[in-house]
């Protein structure tokens, strides 16, 4: 892996970063970030309809490929830049895209996804658990303290009156035993926060703006048990990461898609989750293999590319 060099391209959202570069931390000791610009007159294009070329992007040629390079992407505007890329630079390019890319598979030497994406192609791996580039601490855990991780309304969930009240008073409860961390989201209401802040409990401490991926994984490190409400499977991804015993929040229950529930089975059947309730136990988790396994496998595939394996470096 010494040979290669590593380029993330993506167009700067938080969630797209971390996936790119906790893929990259995962196969490579250092990378570069590039963070693509993409013409305002294709910003709400489909994928299909921008093209495939430097045009579409303001900033593209700028990017220089000289020697063997693993090139990853994520999200709809790097789709079409990484296509160019290859195309451009040919072999010195091993190109991964994360997540399904919308277009013919074809156009990427691997693809890495999540299982739900459902996609069974010679060159895609499917991850059980999201990609993120969150780094934690070791032996910090406070036994007193518990994460509480706040999702928000999305697609499936709508974050009802009902469902805030659940939050405030679960958090309420848990705070006569332990130091709890409430770690809202960008998607978590905004009123909720509000009533969040207004707990005058010395337990309880919300973090109104923690976009930090260092003090975000400081928390997690420090926290015994972590909490965490059941609308996103990254947010989950990133509790279990820590090792730390992670116990799912339910609410909204006749929403929760089946992709959903399949990965919550799998989940608890490893082990990695358990479902919430008050009489919390705290538990040890080990990801360590599962990481191992998916590091090993992305480096084969990469591997097995003969013409990007005997290209100079």
């Amino acid at each position: 892996m010494n040979t290669y060099k590593v380029i993330t391209i993506s167009e700067g959202a938080a969630g797209m970063r971390s996936q790119i570069e906790g893929l990259a931390n995962l196969i490579s000791d250092s990378y570069e970030n590039f963070d693509l610009k993409l013409k305002s007159i294709f910003k709400n294009l489909p994928i299909e309809l921008i093209p495939t070329s430097s045009f579409a992007y303001s900033n593209l040629s700028l990017l220089k490929i000289e020697k063997n390079t693993i090139l990853i992407s994520c999200g709809k505007k790097s789709v079409k830049a990484s296509v160019y890329l290859k195309r451009k630079f040919k072999d010195l390019i091993f190109n991964i895209h994360i997540q399904d890319p919308k277009i013919n598979y074809k156009f990427f030497d691997l693809i890495v996804c999540p299982e739900h994406d459902n996609l069974n192609f010679d060159n895609c791996i499917s991850t059980l658990l999201a990609i993120h580039n969150i780094k934690f601490k070791k032996n910090i855990r406070n036994k007193n303290t518990i994460n509480f991780i706040i999702g928000g309304p999305n697609k499936y969930f709508k974050f009802q009156q009902q469902t805030q009240e659940k939050i405030l008073n679960e958090i309420k409860f848990l705070s006569n035993e332990f130091k709890v961390n409430v770690i809202p989201s960008r998607r978590t209401p905004r009123g909720l926060i509000e009533e969040l802040s207004k707990i005058d409990n010395e337990n309880v401490i919300t973090f109104n703006d923690l976009f930090n991926p260092k003090k975000y994984g400081e928390l997690l490190s420090e926290g015994n048990l972590q909490v965490v409400t059941w609308d996103s499977i990254s947010m989950i991804s990133e509790a279990i990461s820590s090792e730390a015993g992670t116990f799912l929040f339910k609410f909204e229950e006749k929403f929760c898609p089946k992709r959903y529930l399949k990965f919550f089975d799998k989940i608890t059947k490893l082990n990695f989750a358990q479902f919430y309730n008050q009489n919390l136990k705290p538990y040890e988790i080990s990801i360590d293999e599962y990481n191992k396994n998916l590091k090993t496998k992305i480096l084969n595939k990469i591997q097995s590319n003969l013409r990007f394996r005997s290209s100079n470096a």
